[in-house]
């Protein structure tokens, strides 16, 4: 191997069990994986090349067992050059006819990959990573697999065996646009960023850590998140962006306690700071306001790692976590309206579970959770419909006041 490339496909997907195809890592997934006759779905098939030279990928699809054909697609196989350690996602619509019959569909994905010349490794085939065991309950999305490393395992296997369901009433509708389409993530010419910005870490690692402090973090989350929620549709009372400062900081502060998981803050960090010509001598600025959408992601996930931790259970589906956590993170990010109920779910129900561990000079923890209170109840006709989740926050409300708040 020359030099060990970053593992991008952890970021795209929780691609800890992967398959591989003659040194071109992938996955792949039907969405949805239930539609009506005459509705379309997509193959969604993401990869990853280990080689330093170009790859030809091909991707063909076929549906035994039916005595009619009723799928349709633009081609049987799609055929996409990769450049040297490209990293990208390929999408191949699937029609079904309207007469197609109700019930459980077999198809098979099979895929190939050659290469145009002889080449190096550039990426390993398996990883122990250093996240290792974490509160985290969904790990991708978040910059981690590139910056430390999430520990993956790949197996050679070319064919790969999918269901779609078919139910319900035909549904008649214009012809679908059948397109493949073809997603880029990443290619070599990436990699120099993320260089400079780990050298850069590296090297001034000593002086960064103490300039983020727990106040510091914590004043500047306080003062971006009323910004963010705003930008949202949604003000934050005082109590909630006072609770909502408490988890992204206990969120920096989870990952930066450990010298092997520094990284997961630090280089995403910088790496904005490089692309988007950011001044790098204030981390509290990078860390807090510019890598913010991704701090909430990241704390969404560690908020419901806390919540299964006190619960013994999860609450909500990993499908549902995930889909929370790509919607604060891209509300905070983009703007758009946010429904109060994902600012509690599950964000300031991780801010009380950590409740006592990050308090400020002079805070009073139940003159906190008091203007928490208030807030709560200012949002009651908004979280009504959420039963459980008023039940819980609830319950740690009234935990945290008998001294429970972490």
């Amino acid at each position: 191997m020359s030099s060990e490339y970053p593992d991008i496909l952890g970021d795209l997907v929780e691609a800890q069990q992967r398959f591989e195809v003659n040194g071109v890592h992938y996955l792949l997934a039907l969405e949805p994986t239930a539609i009506a006759p005459g509705e379309t779905t997509a193959l969604r098939v993401w990869l990853q090349s280990c080689w330093d030279v170009p790859m030809q990928v091909s991707v063909g699809l076929r549906f035994p067992g039916q005595r009619i054909p009723t799928f349709s697609l633009a081609q049987a196989r799609t055929d996409l050059p990769l450049e040297a350690a490209e990293v990208g996602e390929l999408t191949i619509p699937i029609a079904a006819g309207v007469q197609t019959e109700a019930g459980t569909h077999r198809v098979e994905a099979t895929l190939s990959a050659t290469g145009e010349s002889r080449g190096l490794y550039v990426r390993s085939q398996k990883s122990a990573g250093q996240l290792g065991q974490s509160l985290l309950t969904f790990r991708a999305g978040m910059g981690l697999a590139a910056s430390l490393g999430l520990g993956f395992a790949s197996r050679s296997q070319a064919e790969q065996p999918l269901s779609l369901e078919i139910a319900g009433p035909p549904r008649q509708g214009p012809a679908p646009d059948l397109t493949p389409t073809y997603l880029s993530h990443w290619t070599v010419a990436d990699l120099a960023l993320a260089g400079k910005a780990q050298r850069y870490v590296n090297d001034q690692r000593i002086g960064i850590l103490p300039r983020l402090k727990r106040q510091a973090l914590y004043v500047a989350f306080l003062e971006e998140s009323q910004v963010r929620f705003r930008n949202a549709g949604l003000p934050l009372h005082v109590g909630e962006a006072i609770f909502l400062a408490k988890i992204l900081t206990h969120t920096v502060e989870y990952f930066l306690q450990s010298a092997a998981w520094q990284d997961a803050i630090l280089v995403p960090a910088y790496t904005l700071a490089y692309r988007f010509d950011l001044p790098v001598n204030d981390p509290v600025l990078l860390v807090a306001r510019a890598d913010y959408a991704r701090l909430a992601r990241l704390a969404t996930s560690l908020s419901f790692g806390l919540l299964r931790q006190r619960l013994s259970r999860d609450p909500w589906t990993m499908e549902e976590q995930v889909a929370v956590g790509d919607l604060v993170a891209n509300r905070a990010e983009q703007g758009g309206l946010l429904p109060a109920e994902f600012l509690y779910l599950p964000l300031i129900l991780g801010g009380l579970l950590v409740a006592g561990r990050v308090l400020m000079p002079g805070e009073q923890l139940s003159q906190s959770l008091g203007l928490l209170a208030q807030a709560r109840q200012k949002r009651t006709v908004e979280l009504q419909e959420n039963p459980e989740l008023v039940a819980i926050l609830d319950r740690l409300l009234d935990d945290a006041r008998q001294g429970g708040g972490g």
